[in-house]
């Protein structure tokens, strides 16, 4: 098996550019976890030719949720590569508006108010192709050598993987010197989401994939 890492970035997001990481696992083919936003699409592809690949070689595509920096390409993807788009059943993937206040967000990151309604305009006039779930997940079932864990908090169906060596966590943690929790602004629950953060980091990962952040 090998876990390649395709690293993008989104620009504007609360004045600082924010780190993509989506990742590619090649075991009996080949399998994406996330896939950024629709303007990344060209980038993401150039990181797969980095790495001896093409879209039309992704067998599946698994989300770890529904928010558009992570599902932004996935049916286009799908489209032109015939993926199995995998995701857990409690998500919904119905496009929606972020709704922000400042005090929220700036009581956990360093931002100005005009930072914060640039950002909150933008990632508000995202669009893309709602993605077509091929495959329900419960957790617990193996996909592409991984297990899939449910850790709720996020949102709903937010999943991990872990195959008792490398711990790919979508949005359930963050990187940002150290490991963090999700910010709690973008959370649907905050309480599940420190639960499912504890948890994760109590597993006997070696190797640490964060989507947002420096890999550990």
């Amino acid at each position: 098996m090998r876990i390649e890492v395709i690293k993008l970035k989104e620009e504007n997001f609360f004045g600082k550019v924010l780190p993509h990481n989506v990742v590619a696992i090649v075991d009996d083919g080949l399998t994406l976890v996330d896939t950024s936003l629709p303007q990344n699409l060209d980038q993401l592809e150039r990181g797969l030719h980095n790495i001896g690949f093409s879209l039309d070689d992704v067998g599946f595509i698994l989300l770890t949720h529904s928010h558009p920096d992570h599902v932004g390409n996935a049916e286009i993807i799908r489209r032109i590569s015939h993926a199995k788009i995998i995701a857990h059943k409690l998500e919904d993937f119905t496009p929606k508006e972020f709704n922000l206040k400042y005090e929220h967000v700036a009581s956990e990151l360093k931002v100005s108010r005009d930072e914060f309604e640039s950002t909150v305009k933008r990632i508000n006039k995202i669009t893309y192709e709602p993605p077509r779930i091929d495959v329900r997940l419960n957790g617990g079932e193996e996909v592409s050598g991984f297990r899939i864990i449910h850790v709720p908090g996020h949102t709903p169906g937010h999943i991990a993987l872990f195959n008792g060596e490398t711990l790919i966590t979508g949005d359930a943690l963050r990187v940002d010197g150290d490991i963090r929790p999700p910010l709690s602004f973008f959370n649907w629950d905050q309480e599940k989401a420190l639960k499912s953060f504890n948890f994760l980091i109590s597993l006997p990962f070696k190797r640490l994939i964060p989507y947002h952040g420096e890999l550990n």
